[in-house]
């Protein structure tokens, strides 16, 4: 049983460098490629550490490489976040959670303590980062318009969390020290994971690109645009104003259109150059917005977001803000001034 567990780890730490490398070559942005590699080096040390203290005399001088797996789960979120919300702003709150438990975890580590050895409310601290992290994946899945990510999304990344989840759940039970028997099991799991993920990492997204730089386009005029298709869309989303439906989804438009919902993804993301749908959408519901803002001024800025299709007046700002570099207030006295 002893050697299967080592047999197990060492091929799981050999998925896992296959995966570093890929992520390092690739054309991804310096915060996704560091934040990832520093992800997988966790997850390299939490499989390794445990061979250097049972068959190597330097566990002493290496036992602060603990610190890389402790930190796991908040490298995890970071990734996920960085590419799948495809921003550098990190909430307030979410940074918060990932600085203590990050700094939770240098302090038992400078301690003594460290890993093993964490007391378990940092542990269900961790969980609960990873369980976030998990809604990140899926929680933008619908609105994903690139195909490849939407696999990766679905198959590689929560596997990832699943098996994050798992080591917590593993570790909390059996209080760090699981039998040999559950660690191997344990152990047999990850590594199927980590091949799996591989596996269709490299089947689905063989360029790695998970985070992609170009800038996205804006909706092209229907005259310039030979895709009986797209051009049949971009019409009915300005003339039925089709975008100021609160609840309008890809599946929902797809079934308007009349056309298939891959199609429909492959089409704005390809052919119109957007990578997440609800930024399609928002062009035609912000374009709207601004003209009501100049035109109208009496008229308040809640009303103008819930009209042209926004749910709350948050999400209009945060959009608005985005597309003009203005808070709609802002852009309305600006008007109104010139």
């Amino acid at each position: 049983m002893e050697y299967l567990n080592i047999t197990f780890r060492l091929l799981m730490i050999s998925q896992i460098i296959f995966l570093a490398i890929l992520i390092a070559t690739s054309h991804n942005p310096l915060r996704v490629k560091g934040v990832g590699i520093l992800l997988i080096l966790g997850t390299i040390t939490y499989c390794g550490m445990p061979l250097v203290e049972l068959y190597t005399p330097y566990y002493d001088q290496l036992k602060f490489f603990w610190l890389l797996a402790s930190i796991v789960p908040s490298t995890l979120l970071l990734f996920v976040f960085f590419i799948f919300e495809e921003s550098c702003d990190v909430p307030k709150w979410m940074m918060a959670l990932v600085l203590l438990s990050v700094g939770s975890s240098v302090w038992y580590q400078i301690v003594g303590v460290g890993l093993p050895g964490s007391p378990i409310w940092l542990q269900l601290l961790k969980g609960v980062i990873t369980a976030i992290a998990i809604v990140v994946i899926w929680r933008g899945r619908e609105n994903d318009l690139i195909e490849s990510r939407v696999k990766v999304r679905n198959i590689c990344i929560l596997v990832m969390a699943i098996e994050i989840l798992a080591i917590i759940f593993v570790e909390v039970i059996t209080k760090h020290n699981p039998p040999v028997l559950i660690d191997t099991i344990t152990q047999l799991w990850l590594m199927v994971c980590a091949f799996l993920m591989n596996y269709f990492f490299v089947h689905f997204n063989p360029q790695g690109i998970l985070l992609y730089r170009g800038q996205v386009n804006t909706p092209s005029e229907p005259e310039s645009i030979s895709d009986p298709l797209v051009v049949n869309l971009l019409e009915r989303m300005s003339e039925e104003r089709l975008y100021a439906d609160h609840d309008l989804r890809v599946g929902s438009l797809a079934n308007e259109i009349g056309v298939p919902e891959y199609k429909l993804r492959q089409k704005i993301n390809q052919e119109l150059g957007y990578r997440n749908f609800n930024q399609f959408v928002n062009h035609y519901r912000i374009e709207e917005a601004s003209v009501k803002l100049r035109e109208d001024r009496r008229l308040p800025v809640l009303s103008i977001a819930l009209d042209v299709g926004f749910r709350s007046i948050s999400s209009f700002n945060s959009a608005f803000q985005q597309h003009f570099g203005l808070s709609p207030t802002q852009y309305r006295a600006q008007e109104t001034k010139e």
